[in-house]
């Protein structure tokens, strides 16, 4: 059985954040209006160890990291997951526009949810700012700028030999 890949993260493919009232703010520089980052030349050595090729990952939970056209996907081990810019982080992105402690992946059973952790420049999933969102296979993710991607490979049933 063949392991579907996902395509790769193209800038243009993220969906363009929600922006706010520009009448609701005092200044209309917002952080999210800046562009947005592959996250693979970003990541700490730690998450470049663990990150494997689409077509070499076992089932599980991933994030997908990419550099132009090359991505890796890095497992999401623990049942909490800490994103940010701190060397307490499980994924640290070396960003500045990335909070020290930014954003939070929880799994609980069949759920894995997304929050953010009072970051400065906002967690994103499909273009919408969140405080916290359920993710779903294929979600877009903005930690700041840096663009990432949920990914899930179900467990394969093994091929049947032919009768």
């Amino acid at each position: 059985m063949a392991i579907e890949t996902h395509r790769p993260i193209h800038l243009f493919e993220v969906p363009a954040p929600t922006l706010p009232d520009p009448h609701e703010t005092d200044s209309l520089e917002s952080p999210w209006l800046e562009p947005v980052t592959d996250a693979l030349p970003l990541v700490d050595h730690r998450a470049r160890r663990r990150a494997v090729p689409g077509e070499l990952a076992a089932p599980g939970r991933y994030l997908e990291l990419q550099d132009g056209e090359t991505s890796q996907l890095v497992l999401l081990e623990r049942p909490v997951t800490h994103l940010g810019r701190g060397f307490t982080a499980d994924l640290r992105f070396e960003e500045h526009r990335v909070s020290r402690r930014h954003a939070i992946l929880v799994q609980r059973g069949a759920r894995v949810r997304l929050l953010d952790d009072r970051s400065a420049n906002g967690t994103f999933v499909n273009g919408r700012r969140i405080i916290e969102s359920e993710l779903r296979d294929g979600d877009v993710i903005l930690i700041g700028p840096v663009a990432l991607r949920y990914v899930e490979i179900p467990l394969g049933i093994p091929d049947r030999p032919a009768a």
